[in-house]
């Protein structure tokens, strides 16, 4: 009898390690390199917590509306195919929902923004379109970006977002960036530019119509596209810059608010573990980014000398020297 009990004891715990080593397989659909931090913080994430045989398929837009277009039908026409469907933000999300209807295969936003206003659910605490993940709260922080922003350049009264009115995350953001430049005394004007050459065009006459600096709204227009060439060309025509993720700030950006995507994706792996472990998705409710930090490149500062409250570094929780 004893040994018996011991065989049955073996073959669950057999049983068990088996199901645990069980290999997964995972669609990762991002609409550009941009969005990389997350996916990295995502599978760090994963194998952090004992996920080691993942089947990853990446499926990048390039930046390009219409090949993430084409992406998401093709993942549509596959879903079954894998365990779960990850996407770098709501953007892609809105695609997938686009393609499926709803999807059958569960998606999660590796950090998204305007998660409701892109129609992704009706209830954040009990999602309702098999789609949950990570609410990154980009939109929402803006107004205490313009504040922060506020008292670290007092003297600046006139700033420039770049922005896309095509899509609900960029609409969403000027619009409470706008309102919250009247709260705090600072004229906000939302500039959308066609291409790169119109980008530096416009950067490099911003004084002569009494702007001085710029405000980076989130979305994947600036995200996946302009934020590299914005740095560069503020930092040459020296405007400061103020940034929603700290991890920008060692990459040149000025000043940022926020939570970084590799945070964010880190995040979400949690999120994922869940779902691949039989929980549906309607019980694993959206949750907001942890933890935003001030982070400031005094720097890049001083390479474009412009002034600044230099007390204001002392609240910061990262400075980059």
């Amino acid at each position: 009898m004893r040994i018996l009990i011991v065989a049955f004891a073996l073959l669950f715990l057999m049983g068990c390690r088996a199901e645990k080593e069980k290999e997964v397989k995972i669609a990762v659909f991002i609409s550009g390199e941009g969005r990389m931090e997350k996916v990295k913080g995502f599978m760090d994430g994963l194998r952090d917590l004992g996920l080691s045989k993942v089947d990853y398929v990446f499926f990048e837009g390039n930046n390009t509306l219409s090949r993430m277009r084409e992406l998401a039908q093709e993942i549509a026409i596959n879903q079954e195919d894998y365990d779960l469907i990850a996407v770098g933000g709501s953007l892609e999300a809105y695609m997938i929902k686009e393609a499926t209807g709803r999807p059958k295969t569960p998606v999660v936003i590796l950090g998204g923004t305007s998660i409701r206003e892109w129609g992704l659910t009706k209830d954040l605490a009990k999602p309702s379109e098999n789609i949950t993940g990570v609410d990154n709260l980009n939109a929402e922080l803006m107004e205490k970006r313009v504040e922060l922003f506020k008292r670290m350049f007092p003297s600046v009264n006139k700033v420039i977002v770049f922005c896309n009115p095509q899509f609900e995350a960029s609409k969403n953001a000027t619009r409470i960036t706008i309102r919250a430049g009247k709260r705090f005394g600072v004229k906000v004007v939302p500039v959308n530019v066609k291409d790169v050459k119109e980008l530096e065009y416009i950067i490099s006459h911003m004084r002569e119509d009494g702007f001085e600096a710029i405000i980076i709204t989130p979305c994947f227009y600036t995200e996946n596209f302009l934020t590299s060439y914005i740095l560069h060309y503020a930092n040459f025509y020296q405007i400061p810059v103020f940034c929603h993720s700290p991890g920008l700030v060692k990459k040149g950006c000025h000043v940022a608010y926020g939570t970084s995507g590799y945070e964010q994706g880190y995040q979400a792996s949690h999120i994922a573990y869940k779902i691949l472990n039989g929980t549906p998705v309607e019980f694993v409710p959206f949750e907001r980014a942890y933890y935003p930090r001030l982070a400031v490149n005094e720097s890049a500062l001083a390479e474009i000398e412009v002034e600044y409250n230099g007390n204001f570094v002392t609240y910061a929780d990262e400075v980059v020297r």
